[in-house]
C-alpha cells in the first residue's frame, strides 16, 4: 500500500523504468552509522594503540587489540595499560588514546563503496539517515570538503541531540533516527554499521542490520547481523529488495579496443572467405584442364 511520501516520492526522470520506491516492497529507508559506514575508522583505534605502546616500549598483541575492539575508550585504556604494564596510570592513557584517534579522525576517509551506494540510493528517492558518536560541531568539523555528499541524508542524529538519552548499544539512536525519517519502521529501514555495539543497538530497535566488519573480528561478533561485509563494495541492493545499480548508471560501454580487433577479425574473415573462393576456382580450373589432356590422349 501506497504511504502519504507518494505525494512527493518520484522516480527520477533518467530512472522511468523504476517505480517510486515508497510504493514497492522491501527497503525504503537507510540509515547509516558516520564513523563505521561512511567514513572508514575501523582501524583507528588499533593504529592509535601500537603507536601509543610502541611510545613506551611496549607492544600490544594481536588478541588484546581483537578483545578491545567494541570496548568504551576508559575500558580500553585501563585494559591496555593493566595487561601491557604501561608505566602510565590509565587516565592519563585515555587521554592520550583521545588525542591521537582525534588527530587520526580530523581528516578521514570515506568507505570503498559508500559515494556510489548513497548516490544511487538518492537518485531512487529512498529516504537516508545518518547517526554519529561525535557532537555537533565535531560532525561539522569532519564533513567539511564534502557538504555536497552529506546534504543527500535528510536526517542526522548526533551525540549531543537533545533527545539522546542513550548511547549504543542502546537502542535509542536508532529510534530517533527513524522517526525523524517520517514513515520509516523496521520493515522497510536497513542499518549500516561496522561496530558490535551498533549491531546490538540496530537489532535492539528490530531493524536489520549490515555489518561493516574487520575481517578479523569473531564472528560471534556479527552474530546479530543480517549481513557481513569488508565493505560497501561488496553490498548488492537487490539482495534486500531495493532497485539495482542499473536502474541509475548507464550500462558499461564496449571498449574500442575490442570493437576495432573485431572489425580485424571481420576484415580477415572476409579476406580468407575470399582467399578460400580463389583457391576453390583455381582448383577447379586445374581439374578441368586435366580432363581435357585426357580426352585428347584417348582420341
Amino acid at each position: 500500500m501506497c504511504t502519504p511520501c507518494c505525494k512527493t516520492c518520484r522516480a527520477p526522470p533518467k530512472c522511468s523504468s523504476c517505480p517510486p520506491t515508497c510504493c514497492s516492497p522491501g527497503i525504503s529507508y537507510c540509515i547509516f552509522d558516520l564513523e563505521s559506514a561512511v567514513f572508514d575508522t575501523r582501524h583507528v583505534y588499533t593504529r592509535a594503540l601500537n603507536e601509543l605502546a610502541s611510545s613506551y616500549n611496549r607492544m600490544v598483541p594481536e588478541d588484546l587489540l581483537i578483545q578491545s575492539g567494541p570496548m568504551e575508550t576508559a575500558e580500553m585504556a585501563e585494559l591496555i595499560c593493566r595487561k601491557c604494564d604501561l608505566p602510565v596510570s590509565w587516565e592519563s592513557f585515555r587521554f592520550q588514546l583521545n588525542e591521537r584517534t582525534s588527530d587520526l579522525i580530523a581528516n578521514p576517509t570515506l568507505m570503498p563503496g559508500v559515494l556510489r551506494l548513497v548516490t544511487h540510493l538518492r537518485k531512487c528517492c529512498l529516504g537516508l539517515g545518518l547517526v554519529t558518536s561525535c557532537s555537533e560541531s565535531m560532525y561539522c568539523t569532519k564533513i567539511r570538503g564534502r557538504e555536497d555528499f552529506f546534504e543527500n541524508f535528510s536526517s542526522v542524529i548526533c551525540a549531543d541531540d537533545p533527545e539522546l538519552r542513550a548511547f549504543k548499544p542502546e537502542p535509542d539512536v536508532y529510534l530517533i533516527a527513524m522517526s525523524r525519517l517520517g514513515d520509516a519502521g523496521p520493515d522497510c529501514t536497513l542499518v549500516f554499521d561496522g561496530t558490535p555495539k551498533g549491531v546490538q543497538a540496530a537489532a535492539d530497535a528490530r531493524l536489520p542490520v549490515v555489518m561493516l566488519a574487520e575481517k578479523d573480528l569473531p564472528c560471534c561478533w556479527s552474530e546479530l547481523a543480517s549481513l557481513r561485509l569488508e565493505t560497501l563494495e561488496d553490498f548488492d541492493p537487490e539482495e534486500f529488495g531495493m532497485p539495482p545499480y542499473s536502474c541509475t548508471e548507464p550500462p558499461p560501454r564496449k571498449s574500442k579496443t575490442a570493437s576495432h580487433r573485431s572489425s580485424q577479425k571481420s576484415g580477415g574473415s572476409r579476406r580468407s572467405s575470399a582467399a578460400g573462393r580463389k583457391a576453390a576456382e583455381d582448383l577447379a580450373a586445374d581439374e578441368g584442364e586435366e580432363e581435357e589432356d585426357e580426352g585428347e590422349g584417348v582420341v
